[in-house]
């Protein structure tokens, strides 16, 4: 399944991303990717889920979306209002959401907002927004706001993408070289002197504010779709996270074996296919259901 280049207008900014599958197909996958991904990420995950629409946008200030204005931020609210405008921008109203990291804290806070239009939620490696306790909120503002002082720094040049490809291996979370070359391949743009991240310097900078665990609990406790959320025993869930799971009432929980990344990877594709595909059969999505019954 060769993806289709997407670009569409979104409160006056381009959102760019990639379309998988037949226009007209009877299912929407709508998915958002992970802090300094972009829809790359799911290069390998959409063709493996037959006979689905599947959009994967890069979110405001990765890939090849714009960034955000000057002295504007990154706030994971302001992601969900540009999400929510391109599902209107796109004419979706009836979508499935399939979310990877700071993607599935995004499409959380959509579908508990959008309980109509969203039919269902797939959290892969992520179990919502980050957070801070009320007494933290004056140090957090701090920080952001001494980020902001700090004189700009010009950005890295690459004279050879391998040097990018190998630097993305190391990243917070590192992935192997085929996972690495696929968002190179989308994350990079050139320059004189050879190649430089695309994403928005200031998506490294601290937020100006989070949300507290009560507001995330808020939002979950309204997502009234079916969920599954996928975690590998290598990712990111801790004891305190996965303590969200119970907030979380019509809830499928998958657990693989792997690492922050594990649609990305071709040792734990399989793993997270037949965990996504099975949550599908079970929600009554037709093209699976009609799979399950062939293999009866």
């Amino acid at each position: 399944m060769k993806p289709k280049e997407l670009k569409i207008q979104v409160n006056g900014r381009a959102l760019a991303g990639l379309e998988f599958g037949a226009q007209d197909a009877p299912v929407t996958i709508f998915a958002a990717h992970g802090w300094l991904d972009n829809a790359a990420s799911f290069a390998l995950l959409a063709p493996r889920l037959d006979g689905v629409r599947f959009i994967a946008l890069d979110l405001p200030g990765h890939g090849r979306s714009d960034w955000r204005a000057r002295g504007d931020w990154y706030a994971i609210w302001d992601y969900v209002l540009d999400l929510h405008a391109a599902l209107d921008e796109l004419q979706l109203d009836s979508v499935h959401l399939l979310g990877h990291s700071l993607g599935a804290g995004i499409l959380s806070m959509l579908a508990a907002i959008e309980p109509h239009r969203v039919k269902s939620l797939v959290m892969l490696e992520g179990l919502g927004p980050l957070v801070q306790a009320p007494a933290e909120a004056r140090e957090q503002m701090l920080r952001a706001v001494e980020w902001r002082r700090q004189p700009s720094k010009a950005p890295s040049v690459y004279r050879e993408l391998e040097r990018m490809v190998r630097a993305r291996t190391f990243g917070r979370f590192p992935v192997g070289a085929a996972a690495a070359e696929l968002l190179v391949s989308r994350g990079v743009e050139s320059v004189e002197d050879g190649y430089r991240w695309s994403h928005d310097p200031r998506l490294l900078a601290p937020s100006v504010a989070r949300m507290t665990e009560l507001e995330v609990r808020s939002f979950f406790e309204q997502i009234v779709q079916p969920v599954l959320v996928c975690l590998a025993d290598g990712g990111i869930a801790t004891p305190v996270s996965r303590k969200r799971l119970e907030w979380l009432a019509r809830l499928t929980l998958t657990e693989i074996k792997g690492g922050h990344h594990p649609h990305m990877e071709e040792v734990t594709l399989d793993a997270v296919v037949d965990s996504i595909a099975g949550f599908y059969r079970t929600i009554g999505i037709d093209s699976y259901r009609e799979k399950a019954e062939l293999c009866d």
